[in-house]
């Protein structure tokens, strides 16, 4: 009689290269013969890959931990990612918690989960505190290629090629906890492009903590050379570019992107984080306001229906009423259309931290709603250019709670419409009828659209 498999849930918080590593410790999982489970059921062993970008996600790991020692106590909790890496004393202090690993050491998995269940129990130590096993980033590094066949849950497929990060910006923990930067190489993220398509995967999302440095490490050119690489692979998938520095989303990397067409989605998420020069001088962001918006500005010239996202923090430490107006101005004026509002959050560790003058919270609350009230309209009134068009969305493999299909434009606008299951993971062009109180688009599907994303320009008719 077959032996019964022991069973892994997982939960990712945080960034889509969380997501990435989740799925590559699935891999790791199923290579060592374990079976994957939903997280709200019971499993053998669970996951928590944790995040740690403010002091919130750090209360949300703490917090997620808990409710899932408590819903499963039998269960085998790991507590893994960036929130164990910077803070691994304070990761194995949460009740339930039995083994703490790090970035590095998570992608080490298979063997964790050998010695818990195969070899000998990995349990609590003699004063009752869980192993932490945290392992410090080398100076320099090679990327951890670890190859991806399946996103559980996910239409479109993450692809991580690019980890790590060099730039050291005032208010970021990340370098701590993601270490020096470092690429997939270039054979590799084309192979891995191509197994995904293989897979199903119409659309693959590349992403990174500094993606726009990708190469730089490996000497096999830019990002312009990696998008050139991975459009050019017969019937691939649609790729779509996540967070970029504004700066590194250059001449070249633009023509790559018009050459491609509909290979390329036209969707641009570029960090500004202040329209004040004094502000960026103390975040250490390495350009000016008037240099972002001039960048932005070409890229709306490239692509004048792309999608074009910011992020921006409010109430960094000596913020003024000016200050603030200035990054108001940006996003008011500038060719964006969605920004994302952050509020500042101290990180122990960082210079930011040190920083005189912060912001009281009530300020910092006030100025974020006005914030993002600025970027409410912008989405508004850039997403009412299209209404009565026809454009191409890929259908997620999911609906709404009225049973409706939900797609994503290549312009990252979410429409819902009718239609059979039989229009999952396929790209279909949807009339855009009505936009709704929430930014979503109601529409009709028109006509499929074969599997393969043909060359020219982006938009419906």
């Amino acid at each position: 009689m077959p032996q019964k498999k022991h069973t892994i849930a997982f939960r990712t918080l945080g960034c889509k290269l969380n997501q990435c590593e989740t799925a590559q410790m699935e891999k790791l999982a199923r290579d060592a013969g374990f079976m994957s489970v939903s997280w709200h059921g019971h499993a053998d062993v669970r996951v928590l890959n944790s995040c740690t970008v403010t002091a919130k996600t750090d209360r949300e790991c703490r917090h997620e931990a808990r409710r899932a020692k408590r819903n499963d106590p039998q269960s085998f909790l790991m507590m893994v990612g960036c929130y164990a890496q910077a803070s691994p004393e304070a990761a194995a202090a949460v009740e339930g918690v039995d083994l703490v690993l790090g970035n590095p050491d998570k992608l080490n998995l298979g063997m964790y989960l050998s010695r818990a269940f195969v070899e000998k129990p990995v349990r609590a130590t003699a004063v009752g505190e869980p192993p932490i096993i945290v392992t410090p980033y080398p100076k320099t590094r090679i990327f951890p290629a670890l190859p991806i066949h399946h996103f559980g849950g996910y239409t479109r497929a993450f692809l991580e090629v690019q980890t790590g990060c060099d730039a050291h910006c005032s208010y970021c923990i990340i370098p701590k906890t993601r270490g020096p930067s470092c690429s997939m190489r270039l054979e590799e993220a084309v192979e891995q492009v191509r197994i995904l398509k293989d897979a199903g995967y119409r659309e693959v999302v590349l992403t990174g903590i500094h993606l726009g440095m990708w190469g730089r490490d490996t000497g096999e050119g830019t990002l312009a050379d990696l998008l050139a690489a991975l459009t050019a692979l017969p019937d691939g998938p649609r790729i779509r570019v996540s967070s970029t520095e504004p700066m590194e989303i250059d001449e070249r990397v633009l023509a790559v992107m018009k050459a491609a067409g509909t290979r390329v989605s036209p969707h641009f998420h570029v960090p500004l984080q202040s329209g004040s020069n004094a502000v960026l001088r103390r975040m250490n962001r390495l350009y000016t306001a008037e240099a972002y918006v001039k960048q932005v500005e070409s890229i709306r010239e490239a692509f004048p229906e792309a999608a074009i996202g910011a992020d921006v923090i409010v109430g960094f430490p000596g913020e003024t009423d000016s200050d603030f107006e200035e990054s108001l101005y940006v996003v008011q004026t500038g060719p964006l259309t969605y920004v994302h509002v952050f509020a500042y959050s101290d990180r122990p560790g960082t210079v930011a931290s040190a920083l005189p003058d912060k912001v009281p919270p009530e300020t910092i609350a006030e100025r974020s709603k006005i914030l993002r009230a600025a970027g409410s309209e912008k989405r508004r009134r850039f997403m009412n250019r299209f209404a009565g068009r026809y454009m191409e969305a890929l259908v997620l493999a999911r609906r709404d709670t009225a049973g409706r299909l939900e797609g994503l434009t290549g312009n990252y606008m979410q429409v819902l419409f009718e239609g059979s299951d039989a229009l999952m993971n396929t790209h279909v062009e949807v009339l855009l009828e009505r936009l709704d109180g929430d930014d979503i688009w109601h529409g009709r599907v028109m006509s499929p659209r074969a599997a393969e994303i043909s060359s020219g320009s982006y938009g419906g008719r």
